[in-house]
């Protein structure tokens, strides 16, 4: 009798997250799909424990289903799971370092003096920032005569602020595109003589919100930037996600890959303690090579600094 109870109610709770899960593989196909992607490793985490309570239920060759299922989605898991592993330099005129800081600030922010002396100590060379609100803005101006001369900023939406490129070196200026009200901000960096392009993005929040649209307009604006080529920001995506895949795409740069949990989102998932998402990413075009990337202290905001030192 137990078993009669316990069977179907663990198979539709299989089938309700497997579902979402399965559709996030497929997310070519529909925006939503995609927005269910970013959830992969949530699903997996409770799709794992219920293929194998499913299979104690059933008899050959149903059980040996379940249990090689069970086998698959765990390594798979394990897989998208690890830690980014960097590959020892191998052409010798990659002696130049670059480094980049990505953050979004987060437009309730109330640390700022944190995150000020924070740049100011990290001796980033360039730094992607989103969520960037007026008031941002003042502390951010206060490094002009200091550690961050060069300041760009772009209007995104007025209450959540936009983004901005602060760098030690010069822009140049013919080579800079604000795609207002869209989230994109291009300009080029000059490193002794070298000409670099940064980009600094913030797309939307994942379907219904118009994410495709807006990144759309960004890859006729990526298609026309040169390499190399470094783009950042708060993609409210997953690194396999489509939205992702596009602007890699577009601009044929590659997201450094490893799981780096970038957000928490326990003010808006508070019956879900310590609930994270990896959403911020950097990616790269081939003349660039990683020394390190990885996350850094808590500065006020639900994000987390991403650095990336980089070889070129």
């Amino acid at each position: 009798m137990l078993i009669n109870t316990f069977k179907p109610t663990l198979a539709l709770l299989l089938f309700a997250i497997t579902t979402p899960l399965f559709l996030g593989f497929v997310n070519f196909l529909h925006p939503l799909f995609d927005s269910f992607s970013h959830f992969r490793v949530h699903l997996l985490l409770m799709a794992i424990p219920l293929l194998l309570l499913n299979a104690f239920f059933y008899k050959k060759p149903i059980k040996l289903l379940y249990l090689l299922s069970f086998l698959i989605a765990s390594l798979y898991l394990y897989f998208i799971l690890q830690a980014f592993k960097p590959i020892s330099v191998v052409a010798e005129e990659k002696t130049k370092m670059l480094k980049h800081i990505q953050f979004n600030l987060n437009f309730r922010n109330e640390k700022m003096d944190s995150v000020v002396s924070y740049f100011q100590e990290s001796n980033a060379d360039v730094i992607t920032l989103e969520e960037v609100t007026k008031e941002h803005q003042g502390y951010l101006m206060s490094m002009k005569e200091g550690a961050y001369p060069y300041q760009a900023y772009c209007e995104f939406y007025p209450i959540v602020g936009g983004v901005a490129i602060l760098s030690k070196y010069p822009f140049k200026s013919e080579n800079s595109i604000c795609l207002e009200k869209r989230g994109m901000l291009w300009s080029q960096i000059v490193v002794e003589e070298q000409a670099i392009n940064i980009v600094a993005i913030h797309t939307l929040w994942p379907y219904p919100y118009g994410q495709p649209e807006q990144v759309e307009e960004m890859q006729t604006i990526l298609k026309k930037i040169k390499t190399p080529l470094l783009i950042a920001g708060d993609f409210n995506a997953a690194a396999w996600s489509q939205t992702v895949k596009k602007i890699e795409k577009a601009s044929h740069t590659k997201v450094i890959g490893g799981m780096r949990w970038t957000i928490n989102l326990k003010k808006q998932v508070p019956l879900i303690p310590n609930f994270k998402l990896s959403l911020d990413h950097v990616l790269i075009s081939k003349e660039f090579q990683v020394k390190k990337i990885f996350v850094k202290k808590d500065l006020g905001s639900d994000h987390l600094p991403v650095v990336t030192e980089l070889y070129y």
